[in-house]
């Protein structure tokens, strides 16, 4: 008979709502071997509207999926975002009262408060619990409200809140080792953790990017970007770069801009004012994206300083087209993978003339490019492949089981 198992997450992503998925991915992996359910919000965090369940397809997956309802938020920032997540929480915590006792449990962080209702409810049932730490919190809300002293005060809730989740956990699951540092420091149960990239399929984006040619005129020099465009990133700066070499006579290089956010129109005029040749495309099809990708001579990872994001969904994209980085992000985490796979450079954040003898160096030499290049699909195929990493989960949740069992 096979064990039941539950996977609580707040950031469900239907296929209609996004290609790539890393909790649609471990779905996939976990139903082989267990019965499994998905419990999820009927709130959609991507489009910032309820979903419309009719249209999901539900009875057509191969595991359960309960939605429970989320009033939902207009901001990723704010009050209500967090008053959302307490009404989910508690609705999360009424249905596990109800359904019968699974035999393990993985859940999300964030939210805290869904994860601290389902931790509780595990350590008082005695069920073995995984958490997986996608974003630190409240760290992310301390680097958008960083005032001195205050910021300690006001966060100082949910600080505790997330050391009580951690503690909780018999297996501290992260996208990335250092946050899987951060929960193991409030953790007795588990001496090492787990740390799997958010990846990306290989297989999927195989399958995407088949039949799509993207034409790309051989005197240009294409620079790539994908993620949102918001007060994260400072395509500001990258822009101002390539102003810089323009100035040198270094004039044919495009910028891609594959992507939607608040700052869109700010970079725009950016662009405009510097006049630079920026195409900043939208929201492209992933296949269409990653071909696009595929296509540049090499991408940018322009995080501001003050960030506390480590290894995020962009730079495995980055790696799976195989394209040389160019990295601003503060993350040591990050920042060694790029060197000791000498799959691109990193420079002083906010520093556009060191930004620009970066861009200056792969665009002048062939054979640095090519190299890291090759580089870069070989750091994809060892560590962000989820074909290769996500089984790993399977490994420890017999671990755990059997654990019970003694």
């Amino acid at each position: 008979m096979k064990k039941d198992v539950m996977l609580i997450v707040n950031y469900w992503h239907f296929e209609q709502e996004k290609a790539s998925s890393r909790y649609r991915t471990f779905a996939n992996i976990l139903c082989e071997k267990y019965d499994l359910e998905v419990v999820t919000s009927t709130f959609c965090h991507l489009t910032k509207k309820q979903r419309e369940v009719q249209t999901l397809s539900l009875d057509k997956l191969p595991y359960k999926m309960t939605l429970q309802y989320e009033k939902g938020y207009k901001k990723n920032i704010g009050f209500d975002r967090i008053s959302s997540y307490k009404q989910f929480g508690k609705n999360v915590k009424k249905y596990l009262e109800t359904r019968k006792k699974p035999d393990l449990i993985i859940v999300s962080v964030p939210s805290l408060r869904v994860a601290d209702e389902v931790t509780k409810y595990a350590n008082k049932n005695n069920i073995p619990v995984i958490v997986d730490i996608q974003d630190l919190w409240p760290e992310a809300f301390k680097m958008a409200l960083s005032i001195p002293i205050i910021s300690d005060i006001l966060f100082y809730p949910m600080k505790k809140q997330a050391d009580r989740i951690y503690s909780r956990a018999d297996k501290i699951m992260a996208v990335s080792d250092t946050y899987v540092v951060r929960g193991l420091k409030c953790n007795k149960k588990d001496s090492k953790g787990l740390s799997i990239y958010i990846g990306s399929d290989s297989e999927l984006i195989k399958q995407k990017t088949a039949n799509i040619e993207i034409d790309k005129p051989n005197n240009e020099f294409w620079i790539g970007y994908v993620g949102a465009l918001g007060h994260s990133y400072d395509i500001e700066s990258v822009i101002k770069a390539i102003k810089i070499l323009n100035n040198e006579g270094i004039e044919n290089i495009k910028f891609l801009v594959m992507g939607e956010g608040v700052l869109k129109e700010h970079f725009k005029q950016v662009a405009i004012e510097n006049e630079v040749n920026v195409d900043f495309t939208g929201l492209l099809e992933y296949g269409t994206m990653m071909k696009t990708l595929m296509a540049c001579d090499v991408a940018v990872n322009p995080i501001i300083g003050k960030s506390v994001s480590s290894i995020i969904n962009k730079v495995a994209d980055y790696s799976a087209a195989g394209v040389p980085v160019i990295n601003t992000q503060n993350s040591l985490e990050y920042r060694k993978l790029l060197e000791d796979n000498n799959a691109g450079l990193s420079v002083e954040n906010g520093n556009i003339f060191a930004l620009a003898e970066a861009i200056k160096a792969l665009y002048t030499d062939d054979l640095l490019r090519k190299t890291m290049s090759e580089n870069s699909t070989k750091m994809y195929d060892k560590y962000f492949d989820r074909q290769k990493s996500y089984p790993r989960l399977i490994d420890e949740i017999e671990k755990l089981l059997e654990n019970e069992k003694e």
